[in-house]
C-alpha cells in the first residue's frame, strides 16, 4: 500500500488537485495545525470544496497530527519550514499524535488499502513534520511505501507575489 505526502507550497489549486487525481488519491488528510494559508484557495473550506468536487474525501487531522506543539515551552522552538527534532520527539510522545496515527492508518486500511495523501504547506518533506507522520504510519503498517509528491512552486495567477511572500 502507498501513503502519499504533499506540501501545497505556492502552487495553483487546479494543478494540486490534478496531481492528487493522477496518483489515485482517495483521501486527503490535512495535517496542518491551523488549516489556513496566505494563498486563499488553500484555506480549509475552499480546499475541501475543490478536492471533494474531484471525488477525493477531505479529512482534517491537524488537531492531532499538526506540527505546532501545544506546550508553550516547546512551541517557542517552532519555525515555519524547519523540522526541529525536539519538537518532533515531543509530538510523537503525545496521546493526540497516537490518536491521529490510529485514524490515519484506519483510513489507509479502508477498502483494502485506500490511497491516502497527507498534506501540509511545506514543499520539502525533509523540512516538514509530515515526514515523521509518514514514517510512524509505515511502522504501524509495515507494507507501506511512502511517496512524496512534488508540486510546481508557481504563484497562482489570482494571488499577488506580495501576498505570498509576506
Amino acid at each position: 500500500m502507498k501513503l502519499y505526502t504533499i506540501g501545497h507550497s505556492i502552487t495553483g489549486l487546479e494543478e494540486f488537485v490534478d496531481m492528487l487525481r493522477a496518483h489515485g488519491v482517495e483521501v486527503l488528510a490535512d495535517v496542518r495545525s491551523k488549516p489556513r494559508s496566505r494563498i486563499p484557495h488553500f484555506d480549509q473550506y475552499p480546499l475541501q470544496t475543490a478536492v471533494e468536487a474531484a471525488a477525493i474525501r477531505y479529512r482534517f487531522l491537524g488537531d492531532r497530527l499538526g506540527g505546532v506543539p501545544r506546550d508553550p515551552r516547546i512551541q517557542a522552538r517552532w519555525r515555519q519550514g524547519h523540522l526541529d527534532p525536539i519538537i518532533v520527539a515531543h509530538l510523537r510522545a503525545t496521546e493526540e499524535w497516537q490518536d491521529g496515527l490510529d485514524e490515519l492508518t484506519k483510513l489507509m486500511r479502508t477498502g483494502g488499502g485506500t490511497a491516502v495523501c497527507i498534506m501540509c504547506s511545506e514543499a520539502d518533506p525533509g523540512e516538514c513534520h509530515r515526514k515523521a507522520i509518514a514514517l510512524d504510519a509505515a511502522i504501524l503498517l509495515p507494507d507501506t511505501e511512502i511517496v512524496h509528491l512534488a508540486v510546481t512552486r508557481t504563484v497562482p495567477a489570482d494571488v499577488g507575489v506580495q501576498e505570498v511572500l509576506l
